[in-house]
């Protein structure tokens, strides 16, 4: 038996897609939500992982050596 505090990868629900993201950003404005802070939100999300895509890019050109 598993300890409650135990979340395995089966129990964690599946990420949400840049599109679904951006529609529930959509959906929180138009329900009152902060125009700038969903914004902010979605805008620093993305360049997080493409910060993130591009660091591995990075790491796998110099074979790794690259600090991140």
């Amino acid at each position: 038996m598993r300890h409650p505090d135990e979340v395995t990868e089966a129990d964690r629900p599946p990420a949400e897609t840049q599109e679904e993201r951006a529609v529930r950003s959509l959906q929180a404005i138009f329900g009152g939500a902060d125009l700038t802070v969903e914004a902010m939100q979605l805008a620093n999300e993305f360049t997080d992982r493409q910060s993130g895509r591009f660091m591995g890019w990075v790491r796998r050109r110099t074979g790794g050596s690259s600090k991140g």
